[in-house]
């Protein structure tokens, strides 16, 4: 498209890589996202205010393309939260630690953090502060306490109390008080309602470690969109593949760990509508690998350092083989691939340079970076520039990737370096490519079959994106013999996953017993949060998980900055003509049996759940289906699970008598039919 052309309505995605930062503007349409415009540059880890100035460049280019006043949204993902964590880039945070006696000596030990590590070598500095508030807030000492540490130098502020998640007033004060000193700070309870206080306290302090770099990236960033002309909101996407707006963004960065790998997944999912799959995104350094299970990504609690916390994202795993990495050799023995790629050596891929630039060239070992072995292999040409032998090479030689691929390239290129390295190790060129492949594939197989058992997947359709996606992805779905999506536009999979972003909101409650007034308000609080993001009203789905085991119940609004309210990007919400025969719709949802087989369908027509159980109608059949699917195992009984649907509600209950709580639930909800039995 011509960049005089005009577009009406268009939504912008920016991803932050490792090598690139890549923008697409696309146009939502019945048929999916048409990409429009494109920007990739070098993404600015050097540059004064880091990846976002990238951020900015590009959202600036593909603004000029199709213009500014038809941007309706931009979303981009970041990786300031996650390199300030490993480059130790935080300053000193403060703890305020509260607690009421008996219990004082535990509440002050959990809230001291003396040694949070954040990586390797790298321990968050941190000074703290604990009083007692059995007889209520000392506001004064508290005071004395905050300004101490400002004019100590303390960058942020935390706050952690036990069982503030049943009243966080406390919490909320303190806050309040470091913001009038003008201490950025955050309490416990904004990112948890868990019970457990050390890891409450961890949580918060990591968030309040990046608050002061996330408050300047969020006024850049809405600076420089407003300096390119767009008017539209600005959302970031977060590790749990949903996005948040900037103050969203101001208040809790540490939700925006892996935005990155979270935006490969939300872009598979928004193009390709898979159900049960395995994301690999092929980079140029790395390769991620996540699972999909009901169209959903796989979530995990997010591990910083040594320590556990309370943020969920998408659990990705990371594997440092990808479509740049180079060949390495010792004692003229291929040695193996990777961890280093071209990208990091600064060479070439020999593929995409001419056949005739190759005539002449010699191998020469280098060490990629200082302190790495130098026996990584690359071609000085007779013009002394080098190119590297990598898998999207030894992919391309091998006849891997297809034409439609953005790493295709003409065989001959990467099959005539091939041979120049064949004849010094006395291999063919062939047998070059193929123990390349067969190294790389065998790696990034074992974490893809290990994400396979985590999550019980049998057959799982394996979706490849990233610019490698052609190469690497292709090889490891024929090794595994699985089925391979590699979508259009795969190699942007992740700025188009930013653009087509939805709201996302989750609270998380530690509940002694599933009391129906208190998650009304967990619900209620989480709908609230998504609402006040942008998301539609009408667009809204909201699924309450019961933990049984641990005690916990977790709330979760999804939603969509829907260019017209209730329309997901790129979707239509399904009839009842639509659904297999015999579908019945109960609230926002459609129920479909098929022997004892229950699907629960959202309102796109998606499965929510596969229940293998039944339909009942009214609190008598509820307590005989509860009956029936009830299981004894010796000394154990294996209770069913009931769900219960309140309009764009979707509650499963485990607890003890969830015949009462599915009713007390049912009577408010205006129905008195439910589901029963075990998820498949």
């Amino acid at each position: 498209m011509s960049p005089s052309a005009v577009v009406p309505w268009v939504r912008v995605g920016v991803d932050v890589g490792g090598t690139f930062t890549k923008a697409v503007a696309v146009i939502i349409g019945p048929e999916g996202a048409e990409i429009v415009s494109q920007s990739v540059r070098p993404t600015t880890h050097d540059a004064s205010e880091g990846v976002a100035e990238g951020v900015v460049a590009c959202v600036a280019d593909v603004a000029r393309a199709v213009g500014p006043g038809h941007v309706a949204l931009v979303t981009h993902s970041t990786t300031q939260a996650v390199n300030a964590l490993v480059e130790g880039d935080v300053g000193t945070v403060g703890v305020i630690g509260l607690g009421r006696r008996p219990e004082l000596r535990r509440a002050r030990e959990r809230t001291a953090l003396r040694h949070v590590e954040l990586a390797a070598g790298r321990t968050l500095p941190t000074t703290s502060a604990f009083f007692d508030v059995t007889d209520g807030l000392p506001v004064e000492e508290v005071a004395s306490a905050l300004r101490a540490m400002r004019d100590a130098g303390v960058s942020a502020v935390c706050v952690a109390e036990a069982f503030a998640p049943d009243d966080a007033s406390n919490e909320k004060e303190v806050t309040e008080m470091a913001t009038a000193l003008g201490l950025p700070a955050c309490a416990s309870t904004e990112l948890s309602g868990l019970y457990g206080l050390e890891l409450r306290a961890v949580t918060s302090a990591v968030n309040a470690s990046i608050l002061p770099i996330a408050l300047r990236t969020a006024d850049f960033v809405a600076r420089g969109v407003r300096e390119a002309g767009i008017e539209a909101p600005v959302m970031v996407m977060r590790g749990d593949g949903g996005a948040t707006d900037l103050d969203g963004f101001r208040n809790a960065p540490a939700r925006t760990l892996y935005s990155g790998p979270a935006a490969s997944v939300a872009g598979a999912l928004r193009h390709s509508r898979i159900n049960e799959g395995v994301v690999i995104e092929v980079g140029g350094t790395s390769t991620n690998v996540a699972a999909i299970r009901f169209g959903r990504p796989a979530l995990s609690y997010v591990q910083v350092g040594s320590h556990a916390t309370a943020l969920r994202a998408v659990d990705v795993r990371v594997i440092g083989v990808a479509g740049g990495s180079l060949l390495r050799v010792r004692r003229n023995r291929i040695y193996g691939v990777g961890p280093r790629s071209a990208h990091i050596a600064g060479l070439g891929y020999a593929c995409f340079t001419p056949v005739a630039a190759l005539e002449g060239a010699c191998i020469e070992l280098i060490a990629p970076r200082i302190g790495d072995p130098a026996d990584y292999v690359a071609l000085r040409l007779r013009d002394n520039s080098r190119v590297g032998l990598t898998t999207t090479c030894a992919a391309n030689a091998l006849g891997v990737t297809e034409p439609d691929d953005y790493a295709w390239a003409d065989p001959s290129a990467a099959k005539a370096a091939s041979e120049i390295i064949g004849r010094q190790l006395r291999l063919t060129g062939s047998e070059v490519v193929t123990r390349m492949m067969t190294a790389a594939g065998e790696a990034v197989c074992e974490l893809v079959l290990t994400v396979m058992r985590s999550q019980r997947l049998r057959q799982p359709t394996l979706v490849a994106v990233g610019g490698g996606a052609g190469g690497l992805g292709r090889y490891v779905a024929s090794m595994l013999g699985l089925n391979v999506i590699v979508p259009e536009g795969a190699e942007v999979i992740s700025s188009i996953g930013d653009a087509l972003s939805l709201i996302r909101a989750e609270r998380e409650r530690t509940l002694e017993h599933l009391d129906p007034v208190l998650v009304r308000e967990l619900l209620a609080e989480v709908e609230a949060e998504a609402l006040a993001a942008g998301a539609a009203p009408g667009s809204l789905d909201v699924r309450l998980e019961e933990q049984a085991d641990k005690g916990t119940v977790r709330a979760i609004a999804t939603g969509a900055v829907g260019l017209q309210s209730g329309a997901v990007p790129g979707r239509a919400a399904v009839s009842i003509h639509e659904l297999p025969v015999g579908s019945r719709p109960v609230g926002a949802y459609f129920l479909t049996a098929s022997g004892s087989t229950v699907t629960v369908l959202d309102r796109y027509g998606d499965p929510a759940a596969e229940i293998t159980g039944a339909i009942v109608e009214g609190t008598d059949g509820l307590r005989v289906a509860i009956e029936h699917h009830t299981k004894f195992r010796g000394p154990v009984t294996l209770k069913p699970s009931v769900w219960v649907i309140d309009g764009a509600r979707l509650m499963e209950l485990t607890s003890g008598d969830i015949a009462k709580a599915a009713a007390e639930f049912a009577a408010t909800a205006g129905t008195e039919i439910f589901v029963v039995g075990r998820s498949r």
